[in-house]
């Protein structure tokens, strides 16, 4: 059973990332089509001095830092808490299909692409974003802010704006497909870690909100269906406050503890796959 859903949890996310499902700016889903026509980015040719890199002095330790560098440490620490979580789950008979609701905060990561190139500057979003087929490009920054629209295979026009505050390492930016808003996504850097938080608007009406904290290789994810915009992170979030969703996942150490979709509580020790 284990490896069953691990195989099947592998198909999926391969299959919707390498088959080059859905657009970047569309809610996670699985039953995005297929895109067969996506070009590859060219080689962005603009000298180094004209291009942006959404950098910011800090003072203090006398180094650049990067927005697009800072996203990419998030997802790193996100992506490793996440991976952990869907590998304990699945080596788990009990909680084996709980792995799955993991998959829409991984497939986070391709509808909030645009993202990833924030301060990087015109030629280079053009090239990523290009990748996925999309057209009418246009990306602009003034300070720590940062915009980019542009139109899908299908026609459909996305509008990302975010905002980076580089003395806290903290980033918010919202979507629009259409002219309305269907994403809101938000990180901050704590003392213990990351905390993030992810809304997605679906076209049936109904909101999801995946909530988590990131405590080293550990940490909590939270999912719930909910009514508005959560309100927005601050400082003072607690390594557990995804716990108050009410179907979350806890990884400690080699300990999952958590809720299902249904209510189970979970506390069992963590069994990684065994390396061949």
């Amino acid at each position: 059973m284990k490896k069953m859903i691990s195989l099947l949890l592998a198909a999926l996310l391969l299959g919707m990332l390498f088959a080059g499902c859905g657009s970047p700016g569309a809610v996670p889903s699985s039953n995005d089509d297929v895109d067969s026509g996506a070009l590859l980015p060219t080689e962005d040719k603009t000298p180094v001095d004209e291009q942006s890199n959404g950098s910011f002095r800090d003072n203090a330790l006398g180094t650049n830092i990067s927005v697009a560098d800072s996203y990419t440490a998030y997802l790193d620490a996100k992506n490793a808490l996440v991976g952990r979580m869907a590998d304990g789950l699945s080596n788990n008979p009990d909680t084996a299909f709980s792995a799955l609701s993991l998959l829409g905060v991984t497939m986070a990561d391709l509808a909030l692409m645009p993202v990833s190139l924030f301060g990087l500057g015109q030629v280079s979003m053009e090239a990523g974003l290009g990748f996925f087929g999309a057209t009418g490009v246009k990306y602009t920054e003034s300070g720590n802010s940062y915009t980019v629209s542009y139109a899908d295979k299908d026609g459909i026009q996305y509008d990302f704006t975010g905002t980076y505050d580089a003395a806290a390492d903290a980033l918010n930016c919202t979507a629009k497909m259409n002219g309305a808003e269907n994403i809101y996504f938000e990180y901050r850097k704590t003392s213990f870690g990351y905390v993030g938080q992810y809304y997605f608007i679906n076209e049936d009406g109904t909101n999801n909100l995946y909530q988590l904290a990131v405590k080293g290789e550990d940490g909590t994810l939270g999912l719930s269906a909910v009514s508005g915009q959560p309100t927005q992170l601050s400082d003072g979030e607690s390594a557990d406050f995804p716990k108050a969703c009410p179907e979350w996942y806890s990884l400690d150490g080699n300990s999952i503890t958590g809720v299902t979709s249904d209510g189970t509580q979970l506390n069992f020790a963590y069994t990684p796959t065994a390396t061949e």
